[in-house]
């Protein structure tokens, strides 16, 4: 849980199983074992989307509010999480 007590892992039954469209497990082991090239372009693939910079089909659906939320809670809850993930304002 991140400070305001959100998780990745939050479910919700309001037309999709987890209230965050962003994969818990971003937490795993498995993840964290994946080489560093590959984190990199995933970390980088996740800002573009997350920060609004990609926003054509499918990403286009998420609204800013959970773009925000996202970053929020993987900035309190993630270690190892690239600086450049920062506000989300678009």
């Amino acid at each position: 849980h991140d400070s305001r007590g959100r998780s990745l892992r939050e479910i919700s039954l309001d037309g999709r199983l987890f209230r965050y469209p962003c994969s818990y497990m971003i937490y795993t082991a498995a993840f964290e074992a994946l080489p560093e090239t590959a984190l990199d372009a995933i970390y980088r693939r996740m800002w573009a989307v997350l920060s609004g910079e990609v926003a054509e089909s499918p990403y286009d659906r998420l609204a800013l509010a959970d773009r925000q939320v996202i970053v929020e809670i993987l900035r309190d809850t993630k270690p190892g999480l690239p600086d450049y993930f920062g506000t989300v304002t678009r």
